[in-house]
């Protein structure tokens, strides 16, 4: 008789290995009627793993990521909660591990982070390609999140942001806006400059004239101040854009303060939206792109688990998808406004 294996539960029930590991380890993201029929069906082929299943494999992981990102709490802590949560509830011990971003190529720094890895990094947001390619040479395990490089072939965990410009224009042109501005910053976050591309080519497919004077994009952090200076020089031209979209909720949120403070209405005078969802979001009406922050999370240390399980699959680039939140930012204009 051949060995029971993991693809070959997989191949009779024709779903994947990582759906079987998951429901024999009793992980999330299995709907009940699945989990028993892979539990079953494991039975009764004798798979000898079966009743060790609920045991995972990786024992400890380190999160690894700029010192910036531990501060962050919009975006990042809820991504953090979920790898926390998930570590928890399945009895991973995890480690943080923060570096600063303008050190990240020094030897001192990629020195200093091997030592606290077990299992596998989890490693979150915008890294260099040289301590990146230094994780991947140690042949330890690692899940990236939030993050791209064409030059290191790895597992990759990141959110639709593509789809979530495309739904935001969607909405402003449904809206009757045809003049859109963008506004972001110089920091090379690998969203952010997703984002600004997706806004390029949907600008080109809705045939709406893209203004370089309306890309604000030079600050490295988009401040009030900024914004008031740029307001004042340009907020009386006729080709104004009556819509605007930000990179993000934070910068929108920024925007607004500093529209407000010219005495400028949103969205009766100008329309904004952001993306996100943040939970500072509940005080206002803005219209954004919710992102599934703790889910992000979930899915990495999923991944991280699944990789160093199954060390010789496929590597993924996996894709969490995003919605349009409408709230009350966008005005509805008639097409001869």
């Amino acid at each position: 008789m051949s060995k029971v294996t993991l693809e070959s539960i997989s191949s009779i029930l024709n779903v994947s290995q990582n759906t079987v590991s998951k429901a024999l380890r009793g992980a999330p993201g299995v709907s009940d009627e699945l989990r028993a029929k892979i539990f079953n069906l494991a039975t009764e082929m004798g798979y000898k793993k079966v009743q060790q299943a609920a045991e995972i494999s990786v024992k400890n992981i380190t999160l690894l990521c700029r010192s910036s990102f531990l501060s962050d709490v919009t975006f990042w802590s809820q991504v953090f909660s979920g790898i926390s949560k998930y570590c928890s509830k399945n009895n991973i011990k995890l480690s943080v591990v923060s570096i600063d971003g303008s050190k990240e190529e020094k030897a001192e720094t990629i020195l200093s982070i091997m030592p606290y890895t077990a299992d596998g990094f989890i490693i979150a947001g915008t890294i260099s390609d040289t301590l990146l390619k230094k994780i991947k040479s140690s042949k330890i395990p690692f899940v990236v999140v939030d993050h791209f490089s064409e030059e290191v072939d790895c597992d990759y965990i990141n959110i639709s942001n593509k789809l979530g410009i495309y739904k935001l224009m969607k909405h402003i042109y449904t809206n009757g806006h045809r003049n859109i501005g963008f506004i972001s910053n110089s920091i090379s976050a690998y969203s952010f400059t997703e984002r600004f591309d997706a806004y390029l080519k949907y600008m080109k497919d809705f045939k709406l004239p893209v203004k370089d004077e309306y890309l604000w994009l030079e600050a490295e952090y988009i401040q009030t101040d900024y914004l008031k200076n740029k307001l004042s020089s340009s907020i009386k031209n006729k080709d104004f854009p009556t819509a605007w979209i930000c990179v993000n909720d934070n910068t929108a949120l920024t925007f607004i303060k500093a529209l407000t403070e010219m005495n400028i209405s949103v969205p009766e005078d100008v329309s904004i939206v952001g993306f996100d969802n943040i939970s500072e979001l509940i005080y206002t009406n803005l219209t954004t792109i919710d992102v599934p922050k703790q889910s992000i999370g979930e899915k990495a240390v999923e991944q991280l688990i699944s990789r160093v399980e199954n060390p010789n699959k496929p590597l993924e680039d996996v894709m969490l998808s995003v919605e349009l939140i409408e709230r009350a930012s966008v005005k509805k204009l008639s097409l001869t406004e």
